[in-house]
């Protein structure tokens, strides 16, 4: 299926934004302007955005996964930057490059010029050569987002070992906020994979929590569902 036309024959494309941050207490929309700013400058419209919070390093994404199967041939995958799409492992990348590209989708990144031709509807039309350096741009990137979340870590665990041999480690801070929300829900008996939805939480945040409730309440069944 190509992009639809419009009464004066040109492309009409169908572009769908992909909005994530790591954890709740980042903003996953702070993009969101950014990326309409980016769609104005090139005299485009985005057509849906897609937001979640979770981590570029899980394949599990709901909002990704929504995204791709909304997806025709010729729509676009617009992102502000690399990591925003992917922190994955080499092989993990390649099936989801590959999930993305058999369904005819064309990633542009924000702050990738070569991605860009896509915005003109002539992504066929690109020669071989083209089309090799791009996707070497987007593997390119995606290394990079992995790498620096791997450099992350474990410079965070380095400083973390550092702070326990000098005694001031005191462990992560604690989302109050977040954690008597959890409670609440938990205690009318709502669904892990609702509080998740709710919420926009982990499974494990929610049972670290679980375990301070009064246990008449059936955490095991809850867990399930």
């Amino acid at each position: 299926m190509k992009p639809l036309k419009s009464n004066q024959g040109r492309f009409i494309l169908i572009i769908r934004a992909y909005l994530r941050a790591s954890t709740v207490e980042q903003d996953a929309s702070r993009a969101r302007e950014s990326l309409e700013e980016f769609s104005n400058e090139h005299n485009v419209s985005i057509a849906t955005f897609y937001t979640e919070n979770v981590s570029g390093t899980k394949e599990e994404r709901p909002e990704l996964e929504r995204l791709i199967q909304d997806s025709k041939k010729g729509d676009i995958l617009l992102i502000e930057k690399m990591d925003r799409l992917t922190r994955l492992p080499y092989r993990q990348w390649e099936t989801l490059k590959s999930r993305i590209t058999a369904k005819g989708i064309s990633i542009v990144v924000a702050d990738q010029q070569m991605t860009y031709q896509a915005l003109q509807g002539k992504q066929e039309a690109l020669s071989a050569i083209q089309q090799a350096l791009t996707a070497f741009m987007l593997d390119l990137g995606a290394a990079m987002a992995r790498d620096d979340y791997e450099t992350r870590r474990k410079r965070q665990e380095q400083g973390i070992e550092k702070a326990k041999k000098d005694g001031k480690y005191k462990g992560r801070r604690v989302n109050n906020d977040l954690h008597e929300k959890i409670r609440s829900l938990l205690a009318r008996g709502v669904s892990y994979s609702e509080i998740q939805s709710v919420l926009s939480c982990s499974r494990s945040t929610i049972a670290r929590v679980s375990k301070s409730l009064s246990p008449s309440i059936n955490h095991e069944k809850i867990s399930r569902i």
